[in-house]
């Protein structure tokens, strides 16, 4: 049960952040700081006005400093297309946006790269959630081949807390997919640092062939999701499954995206997995949303070494003819949506406030 915000206690907040938005001093945080986004805070602190508050001005402060929405992978657009394997995939019966990540896929487990790279996808999120109380995102987590590489503390921990302390009443649920017993130790770390209503989100799931904890996955897909996102999400971590060494090697969402076109050809002999697109469903590449992301890795890919070295067709001229990009439903971009900030830069702000 949410709880029920007075319009008295959104009005106080307001009051009380109002010299930390004009430190700021930034118009997209003034735009981000809504009436709805004072209202998120205070439900997530239960209503209490003064933890509500707190929270609030320090994520102001690190919107600010780490303008969150400018941030891209560097990792992944400059280092190695394969480095993270996380994106929005689709939507829920209700509309909430549906993220996917397998960490099997993942070459990159440095923690702050990863949380560059959570910033990133939650950002994209942002302007193409629905109202509430659907202003939320399903994260399915797929732990095939997690290994001890994998269990990094940090990684979790950061990437848990950036739900929490920056993006409260975000994360609706985490599914997590057959995670091994190995990841007892690292759950169990997670339930004693992490916030216990994130915590309590959590839910587990079998893998799509039956090993693993917890319910069975394509029955816990189809309770939440529609037939056309439950084929996807049990395709896509099959095909992981059956076709391991040609997905480690090939597949890569942000390269996909570059190129429009998520089958691999490697695929073909294989009926179940040839016309699968690793991108997202057919609803989300048809949205909004998808056509966002879409332009938002294109856009990059005109300043990446990377991009020119192995894709140079797709590393046009920055002044040459420029990518449309989609207006957002709840915001007006009046500036360059995808300027192009420091990866370091925008973190050693964001763990100035852990």
């Amino acid at each position: 049960m949410r709880t029920a915000i007075a319009p008295e206690a959104v009005d106080a907040v307001r009051r009380r952040v109002a010299d930390a938005l004009a430190a700021a001093r930034d118009d997209d945080v003034d735009a981000w700081c809504t009436r709805e986004t004072c209202e998120r805070f205070l439900r997530a602190d239960k209503g209490d006005v003064a933890k509500a508050t707190k929270r609030l001005r320090k994520t102001i402060a690190w919107r600010a400093a780490a303008r969150p929405g400018d941030v891209r992978c560097e990792r992944c657009f400059e280092g190695d297309f394969r480095s993270h394997y996380m994106q929005q995939i689709g939507f829920d019966a209700c509309g909430r946006a549906i993220v996917y990540s397998d960490i099997g896929l993942a070459m990159d487990h440095k923690a702050a790269s990863n949380v560059e790279h959570c910033v990133q996808v939650l950002e994209l999120l942002e302007s193409f959630l629905p109202a509430y109380p659907y202003d939320q995102y399903v994260w399915v987590c797929d732990f095939h081949r997690f290994g001890a590489g994998n269990m990094a503390p940090s990684v979790a921990t950061k990437c848990m807390s950036l739900f929490a302390r920056s993006y409260p009443e975000r994360l609706e649920m985490m599914i997590f997919v057959e995670a091994p017993k190995i990841f007892n130790g690292l759950y169990t770390m997670l339930r004693a640092f992490v916030d216990p209503v994130t915590v309590q989100k959590l839910r587990f799931v079998k893998g799509p062939h039956g090993k693993g904890g917890g319910a069975n996955c394509e029955a816990t897909f189809r309770e939440f999701f529609s037939e056309e996102t439950t084929k996807w999400l049990v395709t896509e971590m099959s095909m992981n499954r059956k076709m391991w060494s040609v997905a480690k090697a090939k597949k890569s969402w942000i390269k996909s995206m570059i190129i429009e076109n998520g089958v691999l050809p490697e695929a073909a002999p294989f009926p179940e997995f040839a016309e699968h697109d690793c991108r997202g469903t057919p609803e989300f590449l048809a949205s909004e949303a998808g056509a966002y992301a879409t332009n938002f890795a294109k856009k990059h890919a005109r300043r990446s070494a990377l991009v020119a070295k192995t894709l140079p067709e797709f590393c046009t001229s920055i002044d040459g003819e420029e990518v449309a990009i989609p207006p957002s439903p709840k915001k007006t971009l009046d500036r360059d949506a995808f300027s192009f900030v420091k990866a370091g830069e925008a973190l050693d702000e964001f763990d100035r406030f852990d």
